[in-house]
């Protein structure tokens, strides 16, 4: 058996400020850096032995960060588990991309996959995507072993989705810094351990989304919060 857990970025000011990121962005919040502190200090002790991966995009790297250290090894990056480009609107807060495109982001925020009209990356082109970088990265974990991938709630959440072949409906939000496991055995497949695990977190760092969020959950990544 080999467990891929993934973790979303701390908190960005971006996410703060409710901005669309996608593959741009700004560095942690101090929640955010706080968040990550704490997330290092745990997985460290629960996957000790783990590898450890990160998305190329700096909230990920800051996020990596401690946990390097706690783990005491070097991430490799995976730029194929970096967030969704988003194309124009990159960048721009959900005010004004609703100013920008109404009638766009009345469909998208309907749940229709309208992202590749934008110019950024539709949903079947991006899960491919993930669900390639997720293939590498269980390659590369030994039998028995565990990854720990650095990524964004987007990848988080449909790559879940599509690697354990599940309905649009059946996962909910993806906090930051919470904790994802998936389990894959030859004989039993792939099966879901921990969806959003952020008991890790101090109350007062924990961020639960809503489970209609679920259309797409990374907070820049999302239609129905649209951070």
């Amino acid at each position: 058996m080999k467990r891929l857990v993934v973790i979303r970025h701390g908190e960005s000011e971006w996410n703060v400020e409710r901005r669309i990121q996608g593959q741009s962005g700004s560095g942690l919040s101090d929640r955010g850096r706080r968040q990550a502190k704490h997330t290092a200090a745990w997985v460290s002790e629960a996957y000790s032995g783990a590898r450890l991966v990160t998305s190329d995009l700096h909230r990920c790297l800051e996020t990596t960060a401690p946990l390097a250290a706690a783990l005491g090894r070097e991430p490799v990056t995976e730029q194929g588990v970096r967030e969704r480009d988003f194309g124009r609107w990159t960048g721009k807060l959900v005010t004004e991309v609703a100013e920008l495109d109404p009638a766009i982001w009345s469909r998208w925020t309907g749940g229709e996959d309208v992202v590749g009209e934008v110019g950024g990356e539709g949903t079947t082109a991006f899960s491919a995507r993930v669900i390639e970088a997720y293939e590498r990265i269980l390659r590369d974990t030994p039998d028995g072993g565990a990854t720990v991938c650095v990524t964004h709630g987007g990848p988080i959440w449909h790559g879940t989705r599509c690697l354990l072949d599940l309905p649009m409906t059946a996962l909910g939000g993806v906090g930051n810094a919470s904790v994802t496991e998936i389990a894959v055995d030859e004989t039993w497949g792939s099966r879901l351990v921990v969806w959003n695990q952020g008991a890790h977190l101090p109350v007062e760092l924990r961020m639960w989304p809503h489970a209609a969020d679920a259309a797409d959950v990374e907070d820049d990544d999302a239609p129905a919060v649209g951070e």
